[in-house]
């Protein structure tokens, strides 16, 4: 069906309604809109759904109790779009356009301060509907029921901007897209479902002055899948954020095997590498501000105590190592970070870390920083150091180290808000301030440009949960977040703690960030921690990575042959038999799945809560991976042929331990008899030919 706005007879012609527009995403999903913006009712597949509270744009002061305010306004059908211009007793007003899509209503505009003050505030918006007794996606593995006592997304329900909900007989998501970062919030209850953004409002954001551009979609999703459904929709419509070129996912592989960009030269040391020979390499770095080898740090206190300590810095990181008033390098890195760090709420340095003669900034990574004033500044450096290193020096990708714990940070320097691309936010005081996090989302943006031209990916560190339990300030409403917004930009994600116990559903938000693109957990603390490399310790993490499509990389000394440099014979899988045939059996399978691309909707069903699956590719080659950490010893698959777009008889093969599948035809196309073991996953192919 084609997206349509339906335009519906204004009530003054007729006297008997006071509504304006009905607003449909032409799949199903429809809802109407009264002359003031109230939204009076919803419908899904042509029947009406049970109507919540307070339909519509919301405001609310800073502080989360705070009463929200209904937005009264008036409403405009015009140009195939329903307009709406509204204003609110909070002294802010909002204009905002219901524009039709291909199954979806977007919903673009703008947050507008009245008062010309700095000033916080939350704006929502309500899809009336009573959602108590429908599922709602609090990760790919779980799905509780809304009810009176347990509504949805109740903590931590900042992490995924895509509440969805969802019955036998269909599902209702919203979702703020990848392009438009911010501080949100989402919920549903009896009053309906909503998203809720956090905005700062600042004269001093030159680029937008005392206002916040927003963007959110409103959609209908399949009652099967729910939360899968919506967000294989939000990859579909993001795809250039979400799917990445295939050498690249083979170049994301198994092993640590980078070299330190901060302090590079023409000349480095490539003997620690796996292949000594190698001509292409990963850079390693990290968006960290750090000042080491001074001495005196405990009695820094004010501003003038941090400039002291910054002027006489002789180690830079990413500038210069040792060096001294006369290096051009450490000249230019001091000014860099002066020009970058934040600052707390009282004016002064904030700091990440200090000890052990070093301070760590967080900073403003923003590449435009101070650009009109030519000085220096951490997020030009950086692209810079990028294009140096492609150019020079045959380096193909970098990681970033640590980006979560420093995206951590508020930044209330407001010399810096002139700069930004994207809205300001506020603190659990109130108080205005840019989140360190989205000056990282704009300078990875600007590799996302720098990359079509150079081809130079990246991959970053920290895409996982974080807390603010040890940060003084914390942004508005927050209790954890995450890196979605910053993670659509980056080619794959990376993060310590596959040898961790971890159950089903354990790597979901890692899975649901990256999307189809490529995650690496590492099990580098074989070496580094002298763990005892125990066969079990290595299938357990080969096992539950695989499940998801996740490369498991491991510390390059697992991997060296005698002879070569740093060679530990206890530590070497070529000492071990098992190991080496262990990795031989999984790598061809992990590879494959991985440039096939993850796919949130399964269409596929196992007969055991114990067993978890996950489905890679389309078309004519499909995966599915079976696994859980305490398996039955066989596990039902059932796959929807018709969902899958299997016409024939495929030719089913497990790729891991080439375990015999028993296949049956059923009602909906087949069902798998997949024998199962501990710590093993079955990676299933569904191809039109043998391989």
């Amino acid at each position: 069906m084609n997206i349509q706005i339906l335009l519906l007879i204004i009530g003054m012609l007729t006297g008997l309604t006071s509504l304006a527009a009905e607003v449909s995403d032409g799949e199903g999903l429809a809802f109407e809109l009264e002359v003031d913006g109230r939204i009076s009712s919803v419908s899904l597949h042509g029947r009406p759904l049970p109507v919540g509270n307070g339909g519509g744009f919301y405001l609310c002061g800073p502080n989360r109790e705070t009463t929200p305010v209904s937005l009264v306004g008036k409403v405009v059908a015009k140009g195939g779009k329903v307009h709406v211009n509204g204003e609110s007793s909070l002294k802010a007003r909002v204009r905002a356009e219901f524009v039709p899509g291909d199954g979806y209503i977007e919903v673009q505009g703008e947050l507008e301060d009245l008062t010309g003050k700095d000033r916080g505030l939350w704006l929502g918006f309500n899809l009336p509907v009573d959602t108590v007794g429908w599922k709602w996606g609090r990760t790919l593995s779980t799905h509780p029921v809304v009810s009176n006592d347990e509504p949805g997304y109740p903590d931590f329900n900042n992490l995924v901007p895509i509440p969805s909900v969802w019955n036998e007989s269909g599902g209702i998501a919203l979702a703020i897209p990848p392009t438009h970062p911010c501080v949100f919030e989402v919920r549903a209850d009896g009053d309906g479902l909503r998203i809720q953004m956090a905005y700062g409002l600042s004269r001093a954001t030159t680029k937008f002055p005392s206002k916040a551009r927003f963007c959110f979609r409103i959609y209908s999703i399949d009652g099967e899948w729910g939360y899968r459904d919506a967000l294989a929709k939000y990859y579909d419509w993001y795809s250039e954020f979400y799917t990445i070129e295939p050498w690249i996912m083979k170049a994301l592989d198994h092993h640590h095997d980078w070299i330190g960009m901060n302090y590079v030269n023409s000349e480095f040391k490539t003997e620690h590498l796996i292949n000594p020979d190698k001509k292409q390499f990963m850079a390693y770095t990290k968006t960290s501000a750090r000042i080491q080898n001074l001495d005196g740090l405990r009695d820094i206190e004010t501003r003038n105590d941090f400039q002291e300590a910054i002027g006489r810095a002789i180690t830079i990181q990413h500038y210069e190592k040792n060096g001294g008033n006369s290096s051009s390098l450490i000249r230019e890195g001091r000014e860099a970070l002066l020009n970058s760090a934040c600052y707390d709420p009282d004016g002064n340095f904030a700091v990440f870390k200090m000890g052990n003669g070093e301070i760590d900034f967080p900073h403003n990574c923003d590449p435009e920083l101070f650009a009109d004033k030519g000085v220096p500044n951490y997020g030009s450096m950086y692209l810079e150091k990028a294009e140096d290193i492609c150019d020079d020096l045959g380096f193909v990708s970098i990681h970033w180290d640590r980006l979560g714990g420093w995206g951590t940070a508020l930044n209330y320097r407001k010399e810096h808000f002139a700069y930004l691309d994207h809205p300001l936010t506020f603190d659990q005081e109130g108080r205005v301030c840019a989140h360190v996090k989205f000056t990282n989302y704009e300078l990875f943006d600007a590799y996302r440009e720098q990359s079509k031209r150079i081809g130079l990916f990246h991959e970053a560190a920290g895409m996982k949960v974080y807390g603010w339990n040890k940060k003084p300030n914390k942004p508005a409403g927050q209790e954890r977040g995450g890196r979605f917004f910053t993670a659509a930009l980056v080619a794959g994600g990376w993060q310590e703690g596959s040898f961790k116990p971890i159950g089903l559903g354990g790597f979901d938000f890692e899975r649901v960030v990256v999307g189809r693109k490529s995650y690496r957990i590492s099990s580098g603390n074989i070496v580094a921690h002298k763990d005892a490399p125990t066969i079990d310790a290595v299938k357990n993490a080969l096992a539950k990575t695989t499940a998801y499509g996740f490369a498991c990389p491991v510390q390059i000394q697992y991997f060296y042959k005698p002879g070569h440099p740093g060679y530990l014979e206890e530590y070497s899988w070529i000492n071990k038999p098992e190991h080496r045939d262990l990795w031989n059996r999984y790598e061809p399978a992990n590879l494959a799945i991985r440039l096939a691309g993850w796919e949130p909707v399964t269409h596929a069903w196992s007969s055991s809560d114990a067993v978890q699956l996950q489905r890679f590719g389309n078309g004519d080659e499909i995966y599915l991976t079976v696994w859980g950490p305490e398996p039955p010893e066989t596990v039902d698959v059932e796959i929807d042929a018709a969902a899958l777009g299997l016409m024939n008889m495929p030719v089913f093969s497990e790729m891991v331990s080439d375990v015999e599948l028993k296949v049956t035809k059923t009602s909906i196309g087949w069902k798998l008899a997949v024998p199962m073991e501990k710590n093993m996953t079955r990676v299933i192919r569904i191809g039109s030919v043998n391989r």
